[in-house]
């Protein structure tokens, strides 16, 4: 647990100098600190793993969804779109990974539903810009998939035991920190604001690598 400890003040550090480097103008030398929080925590999870509780495979799926939003840290700085395509792809694995879980419940598409619905309201102003730029509809499509992830990780510690709570508090707070960063998008983030976004986010894969630790 001593590494887990170890890895905060690297994981605030990388995050820090990420915003700092873009208020200085360096161009895009604010991917590494970035990504080098990210893989931190990427780091947290290899080590969890390591342990070797007997289910490494099914470990295997988290550490990739890991690695993808590892990934997806630097191409959201070049592009955009693609950068969000990969985050997705992510969320993906880890929604296999709870399929192969058999924890999924009835409740999880009324939940779903509801954090779709309330995404595509908070975005409603831009999502009526599609008729002009018809890629901005793709938006929709990352919540949709952000959202069942979401929905079906919180039910996980209902149906596995309190040690699956980290991974609802993992996905709510990705969930929070990437609608932020979608609204920042369109619409430039205040400095605290976006603070507080990239903290959501690597609070969200921090919670989220923890369960290579069960």
């Amino acid at each position: 647990m001593v590494c887990i400890a170890l890895a905060v003040p690297v994981i605030a550090a990388g995050m820090v100098l990420h915003f700092k480097l873009k208020e200085w103008g360096k161009g895009k030398w604010n991917i590494l600190p970035k990504c080098l929080s990210t893989w931190a925590v990427v780091s947290i999870g290899i080590l969890g793993m390591a342990q070797g509780s007997g289910a490494e495979l099914e470990k295997g799926w988290i550490l990739a969804a890991l690695l993808l939003f590892l990934a997806a840290d630097a191409l959201l700085e070049v592009q955009f779109f693609l950068g969000a395509a990969v985050f997705g792809a992510g969320h993906l694995l880890l929604i296999l990974w709870i399929l192969r879980q058999d924890a999924y419940s009835l409740w999880s598409f009324p939940v779903w539903a509801v954090l779709l619905g309330l995404s595509l309201l908070l975005f409603q102003k831009e999502l009526k810009e599609g008729k002009k730029d018809p890629k901005i509809y793709l938006l929709i499509l990352y919540p949709a998939v952000l959202m069942g992830m979401a929905a079906l990780a919180v039910i996980l510690p209902w149906k596995l035991g309190k040690e699956y709570l980290c991974a609802g508090i993992g996905a709510v707070l990705f969930a929070v920190s990437d609608l932020m960063v979608g609204k920042g998008f369109f619409h430039p983030l205040s400095k605290s604001m976006s603070y507080l976004a990239l903290s959501l986010y690597y609070g969200g894969i921090f919670f989220l690598s923890l369960l290579l630790w069960n």
